[in-house]
């Protein structure tokens, strides 16, 4: 699964600080989501992360995404 969040580039531009906060919330997320479905973190490119699973990749997935859009980021 690759991830990555969405404006964050457009995000850096206009607030660095912002940024950097929402990119290690949703590092926090990934990784309680990624040990709880039993994945493992490939590599993290900026704001994108690669992991891999044998099984549990769509209820990562929607772990993942139910966990950001409990959060406000602007």
């Amino acid at each position: 699964m690759f991830t990555d969040i969405v404006g964050y580039t457009a995000l850096m531009g206009s607030d660095e600080d912002k940024a950097f906060e929402i990119l290690q919330k949703n590092r926090d997320i990934h990784t309680r989501s990624i040990e709880k479905f039993n994945g493992i973190l490939i590599k993290e490119m900026g704001d994108g992360m690669l992991i891999s699973f044998n099984t549990g990749i769509r209820d990562c997935a929607f772990d993942i995404q139910k966990a950001n859009n409990l959060l406000t980021y602007y």
